[in-house]
């Protein structure tokens, strides 16, 4: 068996820590930051309303993010970013249809809100892969029973 060059070459540390931007957890969460980005500047231009929802989805966001790419897998840590991811879809959802049926006379709160609805898509989504890898991992045994109220 014979030793290739590139079979015995360091990851440097830049590509070790961008290794979890390109992976499909990565793109969903930079999708996700950048929707709410979207989402602010859309609502903040036209003064509309419930601005503070994507405010604390993007922060939750980035904090996932961060925690994510440090690889800290944390058992608690699972459930945690299964909470934000669906209620992250929840209040988007619900906040966004509820600002187009009041402001939509307003271009930029219309922007906001379909493009919240469409943050609140990808949340649902991220929420699906969370909990098909949680349940996963049940199955095969890498995590305990959990009491879930």
């Amino acid at each position: 068996m014979e030793d290739k060059k590139e079979d015995i070459q360091p990851v440097s540390a830049v590509e070790h820590k961008t290794k979890f931007i390109w992976s499909p957890k990565g793109m969903i969460l930079a999708l996700e930051i950048g929707l709410c980005l979207i989402v602010i500047i859309c609502k903040a231009v036209s003064a509309g309303c419930y601005l503070w929802s994507p405010i604390i989805e993007l922060v939750w966001a980035i904090i996932i993010f961060i925690v994510h790419g440090m690889d800290l897998q944390i058992e608690i840590f699972r459930w945690t970013d299964f909470i934000r991811a669906i209620t992250g879809s929840l209040i988007l959802l619900i906040t966004s249809l509820v600002c187009i049926n009041w402001e939509w006379e307003i271009p930029g709160e219309v922007a906001g809100s379909i493009f919240g609805v469409m943050a609140a898509a990808v949340f649902g989504y991220d929420t699906f892969t969370i909990l098909k890898y949680i349940k996963e991992l049940k199955e095969q045994g890498r995590i305990g029973n959990v009491i879930f109220f």
